[in-house]
């Protein structure tokens, strides 16, 4: 998407820590944007689109992140599979099992499958990484108000590779400062609390 001539970008990088066997509970890191938005005088933010970018400061020279979220940790003739969740909202969910397109509040899901086998012989080995992505432009082509900090959250199941490590999250927010009309506030206060 071309930034728009009033278009703000905004730029945060959190840290996560995968338990010992790739688990992750989902955990949330705030991107601040009281400098931005306020209910008092009607400012919003209108978010355009979102980017993130998972990284490992442990790989030397680049921090890349590998996407083979199992690696080696499998053995011969074993069939494994892994996931990792990351969403945009501004509702704090209580797990990552409750959040998709569908969810209230939610303006991005992003969804990374490793599925692994090797078979004993060596003969006969495969590894599908499958990434998809539903940004803010799929789920909310005008852009997606707020009036609020923003909440990303991350989760994962089997992430055997990265099992104890410490990973980054990198988001990038594209928005444009907008005026939120009285209506437009209580529309949104009233689906708050709905939920």
């Amino acid at each position: 998407m071309a930034r728009g001539k009033n278009d703000l970008i905004l730029r945060d990088r959190l840290q996560f820590t995968l338990g010992s066997t790739g688990d992750l509970s989902i955990v949330y890191g705030r991107v601040d944007l009281s400098d931005y938005v306020s209910v008092v005088n009607n400012q919003g933010l209108s978010i355009k689109e979102m980017r993130v970018q998972v990284r490992d400061p442990s790989e030397p020279n680049t921090g890349i992140f590998m996407p083979d979220l199992l690696g080696t940790a499998l053995g011969n003739d074993e069939l494994g599979l892994a996931n990792m969740k990351i969403i945009g909202t501004t509702t704090a969910y209580e797990s990552g099992v409750d959040t998709g397109i569908g969810s209230p509040n939610v303006f991005f899901n992003a969804e990374l499958t490793t599925e692994t086998f090797r078979n004993s012989g060596g003969d006969f080995n495969f590894v599908d990484n499958r990434y998809v992505e539903y940004g803010t432009p799929d789920l909310h082509p005008e852009g997606y108000v707020v009036v609020s900090d923003v909440l990303v959250g991350i989760s994962a199941n089997d992430a055997l590779k990265y099992a104890d490590a410490t990973l980054e999250l990198d988001v990038m927010l594209i928005a444009e400062p907008i005026k939120v009309s009285k209506d437009e506030l209580k529309e949104m206060l009233a689906q708050a609390t709905d939920l």
